[in-house]
């Protein structure tokens, strides 16, 4: 079995036992923290407790994630909209000097605009607030 699957089981298969469950936590963390260092990725970017990347890198490649995403699909202030809020938060808590001043969803909303407008169509997810807002009241 691969390996990255193999930790991937094992991040899925939480414990029943309080102790057992917390070593497999800790042992998680340290095997993000090992591919992380292996990938190069410096120490100073490694949240410790989660062993995490919280690099510039990894910040630059969840964020166009994120845009990619919703400019191909839209988004929904019932999906999308709220998930990216939480993601965009966590990293604001952890590196906020990448998040300041940096708009995920402006740029996400103009790249969606951008794409459909290429495609010549309308957009077809009726539930997109970018094309489709809610009304106010």
């Amino acid at each position: 079995m691969r390996a990255n699957l193999l930790l991937m089981h094992y991040a899925r298969s939480p414990l029943d036992c309080a102790a057992c469950e917390a070593d497999r936590l800790t042992s998680m963390a340290d095997a993000r923290i090992a591919i992380c260092l292996a990938t190069g990725v410096s120490m100073d970017d490694i949240d410790p407790a989660s062993g995490y990347n919280y690099s510039r890198r990894s910040y630059d490649r969840v964020r166009a994630s994120w845009i990619d995403l919703i400019r191909q699909h839209g988004a929904s202030e019932f999906h999308e909209i709220p998930d990216i809020e939480e993601v965009r938060a966590s990293w604001a808590e952890k590196r906020p000097d990448f998040v300041e001043g940096d708009d995920w969803l402006a740029e996400a909303f103009e790249a969606h605009r951008e794409f459909i407008d290429s495609l010549g169509r309308p957009c077809r997810r009726t539930s997109c607030d970018i094309h489709y807002p809610a009304p106010t009241l």
